[in-house]
């Protein structure tokens, strides 16, 4: 797969050309010459239907609690959907997209069917679950604490905090998943990754900021 690149002469390895793609699998995850995790997020909930799909006995079933089939709701669709989330960069329509199947889900999983109508806000107090968005920022904080906590000599923990030198292009930079997790760090009220350091070297400090992330808005109710 190339990026960025003018010069497409065919690669050639132990005299086999390698075949040109516009996309591949890696470690689970999909790459594509487009950047971004748009493919990504796209693939990962077509998975996690087919898993929902293929469990649609246990969510009819009367044999089952409610209780019981959110536990397999979580550990069979949610963990399929949500491999490396805290690697995506996320927009505001993946976000919706993401929340948006997550409650139809939890709709079918307490058999609520139209036109009967309940709030996102009271779906969430139901289920006592909180919108993917949410749990997807936390994931991705999650992390990063963990980033913080490294050595100062970690490859990853330059990758993370090191500021770059010169001039970029003119014109909008591109959305990045480090641009989306600065501009999340200045919406925390840190200037530097610096100060981020110093929380997430208190354990417990850290835990509270998670807690603080997983804090749902309100929800209006659904057409």
């Amino acid at each position: 797969m190339r990026i960025n690149v003018k010069k497409k002469d065919a690669i050639r390895l132990n005299d086999k050309e390698i075949e040109d793609v516009e996309a591949f699998l890696y470690l689970g995850a999909t790459m594509d010459k487009n950047g971004g995790t748009e493919a990504d997020i796209g693939r990962r909930l077509g998975l996690a239907r087919t898993a929902f799909a293929s469990l649609a006995k246990i969510w009819k079933s009367a044999q089952y609690s409610t209780k019981t089939k959110l536990k397999i709701f979580n550990t069979n669709v949610l963990s399929v959907l949500l491999y490396c989330a805290e690697l995506w960069r996320t927009t505001e329509k993946d976000d919706e997209k993401l929340d948006t199947f997550h409650r139809k889900c939890l709709r079918r999983i307490l058999k609520i069917h139209w036109p009967e109508k309940i709030t996102n806000q009271q779906l969430y107090e139901r289920t006592r679950a909180i919108p993917l968005s949410c749990t997807i920022k936390r994931k991705r904080w999650r992390w990063i604490g963990h980033i913080l906590r490294r050595e100062e000599n970690s490859h990853i923990r330059t990758a993370l905090t090191w500021a770059p030198e010169g001039k970029r292009r003119r014109g909008r930079p591109k959305n990045t998943w480090r641009r989306s997790v600065e501009r999340e760090r200045e919406e925390l009220g840190w200037n530097s990754w610096k100060e981020g350091q110093v929380v997430a070297s208190d354990r417990r400090k850290w835990r509270s900021l998670l807690n603080g992330l997983m804090r749902p808005p309100g929800h209006g109710e659904d057409k």
